[in-house]
């Protein structure tokens, strides 16, 4: 009996919909835009209104979808807030539908969601240009910017549209959503959620949460968790630069192949994500060094260059985010966009 794993992708979605194929196919990705309606403070790609509306353009985007459906991973849609340039997205999953290369599926705030008609609407059009399902972001980072009724009238008309199995998001109450509120919109409340529910203390978590974690020895930071495996036994990210185990692959408006929010793996216009995938990621020696090593690899190189590290990080990944910002201007093609380090978040 074949493993579900070797099952096309399109069968796993068919059969069980786009919420647990995510979990046996995983997932590859298109940033449309790092631009977006709201700046929450664990955005970990620093997206916000002040980013450049830079874009991806229909021609670019339908060769990005054919090399992420080569991957055999469910596809979705990401950003920022891709439904910003609703327009040029629906048109562009259109023009995949046709050439059979149509994303599954695609992430939202919900902050558009201000009427049915609107929310229903678009939820219809993109279903019918091929989409099967959507991923509501619902937590107290969000809310903090998106009224509950606005996730409530998402959620709601989204069950209607594309069916329980292909959504994904929360089941909270009203009450729980005015919790959120709460919490998103309190500094102590914010710290106290934050301390039992880290995120990845990268781009804007790693500005403006992680002064809520303590901060612990470097050597005790070994076997943190990595992004959705299991925690590392020798320090090295290996796991996230497998392109077999790892969770998640992006291509993002420039063509840059990224993991780990802002560590540049290729670029798309140059060589294809499968054949990148294929080497095994092999072709670039800054990623080999945090493949194997980590960011205790980085720290090394960045204390060379005259990098003066603290006593203590309060988490692996922000060790890895604070060095890579040191070290970036050495890498520049390599650590970036501009989007993910600079200031316009």
């Amino acid at each position: 009996m074949r493993s579900m794993k070797d099952v096309p992708v399109d069968e796993v979605v068919e059969k069980h919909g786009v919420a647990k194929a995510i979990g046996i196919k995983h997932v590859a990705s298109l940033l449309f835009t790092y631009r977006c309606t709201i700046a929450c403070k664990h955005c970990l790609f620093n997206c916000s209104p002040a980013q450049p509306p830079v874009r991806t353009t229909l021609g670019d985007g339908l060769n990005f979808f054919r090399q992420l459906r080569g991957t055999d991973r469910v596809v979705h849609v990401a950003g920022g807030e891709a439904i910003i340039y609703y327009d040029e997205l629906v048109t562009m999953w259109r023009a995949a539908q046709e050439m059979g290369i149509a994303p599954h599926f695609f992430e939202t705030n919900a902050s558009w969601c201000v009427t049915d008609e609107i929310t229903r609407k678009r939820y219809g059009e993109l279903r019918q240009a091929g989409a099967k399902g959507v991923l509501i972001s619902c937590d107290p980072y969000h809310l903090a910017h998106v009224p509950p009724s606005s996730f409530q009238r998402a959620r709601r008309i989204a069950l209607e549209v594309f069916g329980r199995e292909n959504v994904i998001t929360s089941d909270a109450s009203p009450a729980d959503l005015t919790r959120m509120v709460g919490i998103g919109r309190s500094d102590e409340l914010l710290g106290e959620y934050t301390r039992g529910h880290p995120p990845r203390l990268v781009g804007r978590a790693g500005q403006e949460l992680a002064g809520y974690l303590p901060e612990r020895p470097i050597g005790d930071l070994e076997h943190d968790e990595l992004w959705h495996p299991s925690p590392s036994r020798d320090g090295s990210c290996r796991s996230e630069f497998d392109p077999d185990e790892m969770w998640e692959v992006h291509i993002d408006p420039y063509g840059n192949v990224q993991t780990c929010c802002g560590i540049i793996i290729g670029n798309a216009h140059e060589t294809s994500l499968p054949d990148l995938m294929g080497n095994g990621f092999n072709s670039n020696e800054l990623v080999n060094v945090v493949r194997e090593e980590g960011p205790f690899g980085l720290l090394k190189l960045a204390v060379e260059l005259g990098f003066q590290p603290r006593d203590g990080y309060p988490q692996k990944c922000n060790l890895c985010w604070e060095v890579r910002k040191f070290l970036r201007p050495h890498f520049p093609g390599v650590l970036g966009p501009d989007e993910i380090y600079g200031r316009s978040g």
